[in-house]
């Protein structure tokens, strides 16, 4: 006889909770397991030969095992989002500054040789620059852990081209190639830097010249009622999509979803940034979900898939048509 019932581990309470599980996937799971003791001529265990199983047995068997995992998806509850970490501190980073009002001088000058280097590397260095900013949690109150370093550097685009859009891919790329080949971190946080157009608006309660070393934006310590019910259901809602995905073998359906919800959370986190600022309801879940590296899976998703696509062994359909690119 199978279990009716699992016991699952709360993410945020730690706790055990017992889980009824519907009669419909009882049915399922009786008839696979009948199918599958009928083929291996398994008699069930009954008796002195039933060994003891831990309490998430039948779950790892046919959750993982079987066929039926086609059939179930993990759900992620809204209240199982861990959102712990969305409060205001009593100052800013000690690791990072030495005062209320100076940063650090040792990060100070080591974020500016990141900076030059990283302008070097992307082949810019003849520009002129405007600044040197550290912007984002990090120059203010509610900053983690994870934290990143964001360090912008701020240039007209124009002095390239006026084609913008491909200056900031360019760019965008030059980036995370310098993530992957030199990925500094500063007192346990990683130094992430980034291009910033100087007609480009940017949303911060919170912005550090390096060069002048001043704020340019103080940011103000102060009470910020943050809807967590709201924000654990939107980011558990994107969880579950990107969740989706990694069942579905259909080359087409799974780039366009990868591209639709990347450029779905981009707009919600712009929306959320332009009408409340850095503590919208949208913003903190684009940082749940980056920081449950969610955002990091869906992008694995896309680069798994693309790489399996352009693979013989990985392609099984093989349905490539070159007519269907038009003139090369």
């Amino acid at each position: 006889m199978i279990a009716k019932k699992l016991f699952v581990k709360d993410i945020k309470t730690k706790k055990i909770n017992e889980v009824e599980i519907p009669q419909a996937l009882m049915d399922i799971i009786e008839k696979e397991k009948s199918m599958e003791d009928e083929k291996n001529n398994i008699k069930p265990r009954t008796g002195e030969n039933k060994k003891e199983k831990n309490p998430r047995f039948w779950s790892n068997k046919y959750w993982n095992k079987n066929s039926v995992t086609d059939i179930l998806n993990e759900i992620i509850e809204p209240n199982s989002v861990d959102v712990s970490d969305l409060h205001m501190k009593d100052e800013l980073c000690p690791k990072i500054w030495d005062s209320e009002d100076k940063m650090n001088e040792e990060v100070r000058k080591v974020l500016i040789k990141n900076a030059l280097e990283f302008i070097k590397y992307c082949k810019v260095d003849k520009q002129d620059f405007k600044d040197v900013t550290l912007t984002g949690s990090l120059a203010n109150y509610n900053y983690t852990d994870t934290s990143d370093i964001d360090i912008h550097i701020l240039m007209n685009f124009d002095q390239i081209s006026e084609d913008k859009e491909f200056v900031g891919e360019y760019f965008k790329n030059k980036k995370n190639l310098w993530s992957e080949s030199y990925p500094a971190t500063i007192k346990g946080h990683d130094v992430e830097l980034y291009f910033q157009d100087t007609s480009e608006s940017h949303t911060s309660t919170g912005v550090y010249s390096l060069i002048t070393d001043q704020w340019l934006t103080k940011p103000v310590k102060k009470m910020i009622a943050i809807d967590t019910a709201n924000v654990q259901l939107k980011a558990a809602h994107i969880m579950n999509a990107i969740d989706d995905l990694k069942d579905n073998r259909n080359y087409s359906d799974v780039i366009e979803s990868v591209t639709l919800l990347l450029e779905k959370i981009k707009k919600m986190r712009q929306s959320g940034l332009d009408k409340e600022g850095e503590f919208s309801t949208e913003n903190i879940v684009f940082k749940v979900l980056r920081n449950s590296d969610y955002i990091k899976k869906l992008i694995d998703i896309k680069n798994d898939m693309m790489t399996k696509e352009l693979t013989l062994e990985g392609n099984k359909d093989n349905d490539f048509n070159i007519d269907d690119y038009g003139e090369i």
